[in-house]
């Protein structure tokens, strides 16, 4: 059986698109691997301020209720901090302040460039131990 001596050329050059489109497709499901991976990456590693200040002001006021337990166990949670005027902890510019109408500490930490996130909590006795109990959060400006 003989050929035309074109058709070698056309069935090696359309074995070779084909390869070539599974190679690209291959490729593109590769590149789209690493972009979601740096996308992640760069998510993950991303600083968050608000949640790094919450977390510092959750630390600093546990220790400082523990610190002062005792004297807070001997006067009741009002009037141990009834007296307190400004904040009772503050890291940089996030700070907990107690409302004595309310009897609620305030969290405030910078949320955005003019504006604060304002969580309040309620400071109960639980046995030998405090507990925070969450009221609500609002925002306001600075």
């Amino acid at each position: 059986m003989q050929t035309k001596k074109g058709f070698i050329l056309i069935y090696t050059l359309l074995v070779g698109i084909i390869c070539l489109i599974i190679t690209m497709y291959i490729f593109d499901i590769q590149m789209s691997e690493i972009k979601y991976s740096t996308s992640n990456k760069r998510y993950v590693l991303m600083d968050d301020n608000y949640q790094r200040d919450k977390e510092y002001l959750m630390t600093l006021f546990s220790t400082y209720i523990d610190t002062n337990k005792v004297e807070i166990k001997r006067l009741t949670i009002t009037t141990f901090f009834h007296d307190i005027t400004g904040s009772v902890v503050s890291y940089q510019g996030a700070k907990v302040t107690y409302n004595n109408t309310t009897n609620e500490f305030v969290f405030a930490t910078p949320y955005d460039i003019n504006a604060y996130r304002n969580d309040y909590y309620k400071l109960e006795t639980l046995n030998e131990d405090f507990k925070m109990v969450f009221k609500k959060t609002l925002y306001s400006n600075r």
